[in-house]
Order: C-alpha cells, then sequence, then structure tokens
C-alpha cells in the first residue's frame, strides 16, 4: 500500500508532488492532449483548476501539472492512474474528478470522439456510472458558462 505513494513516476527524475495528486492530474492532462491539441484555453484552464482543486499553491500546482505531463506522456494506458484513484478517492472526489475531465474537454468547445472515448473509459474504471458521469458533465458545462 504504501509504495503506491511512493514509487517514482519515472526513474529519470523522481516526482516531488503526491503521487495520487500526479495521478488525477496526469488524467487531466491526457484529457487536454487527447485531441491532439493542447490548446491555450485548455493549458489555462487546467493551470486554474490543479491548484484551488488539489489544495495546492501557484508554484507547486506548476510543478505538480509539469510532473503529470511527463507521466501522461510515458504511460502507456490509464490503469496506473485510475487504479491509484480507485484505491484512494471517495465517490465525491471521482466525481469531482470526472467533472474536472468534462471542464477541460468542453474547453475548447468541441468534444471529438477521442475525448468522449476517454472520459467514458476513465468513469467506467474508476466506477463512475454513467448516469453520475452524464450529471457531472452538465455540472462542467455550468460552470464554464459562468
Amino acid at each position: 500500500m504504501k509504495s503506491l505513494f511512493t514509487e517514482p513516476v519515472s526513474e529519470k527524475s523522481p516526482p516531488r508532488s503526491d503521487a495520487l495528486h500526479i495521478a488525477a492530474a496526469a488524467l487531466l492532462v491526457r484529457a487536454a492532449q487527447i485531441d491532439g491539441v493542447m490548446d491555450d484555453n485548455e493549458t489555462k484552464l487546467l493551470t486554474r483548476l490543479v491548484g484551488p482543486h488539489f489544495g495546492l499553491e501557484a508554484d507547486a500546482a506548476a510543478l505538480l501539472i509539469e510532473e503529470a505531463k511527463q507521466a501522461a506522456n510515458e504511460a502507456s494506458d490509464l490503469f496506473q492512474f485510475t487504479h491509484r484513484i480507485n484505491t484512494h478517492f471517495g465517490e465525491t472526489h471521482k466525481l469531482m474528478l470526472v467533472e474536472l475531465l468534462w471542464q477541460i474537454v468542453l474547453a475548447d468547445g468541441v468534444v471529438d470522439d477521442y475525448e468522449a472515448n476517454l472520459l467514458r473509459r476513465v468513469a467506467g474504471l474508476i466506477h463512475v456510472t454513467d448516469l453520475k458521469a452524464g450529471q457531472a458533465r452538465k455540472k462542467a458545462e455550468a460552470a464554464l458558462g459562468e
């Protein structure tokens, strides 16, 4: 159990951020990158979301995003991230993560097939029902509309 938080994401440079935060942020980064373009809106939104939702100051949030980008780029699948989420997040935090994922995906105004598939896979892997994922999407749309 302890190794979930201490195992390095990359042997090249051990992470300085919490492994659970890296896992969640890596999923957000993957959502921003999945359509092939991580545009300015997605990058800015990612930066705005990570700090407050993860309880981090700006510098720690920026470091986490960089480590999450590295982890997402090196990962061959989603399991290493979703396993940590399943092990340590309760239902409320899982729903919040799905909502944040939807906010990232919706940031550019277009939901392509890759993004929709990623959200379905992540929701399924972290045991969030389609109904609850749909509710999270509506909350994300409302949050972006403000």
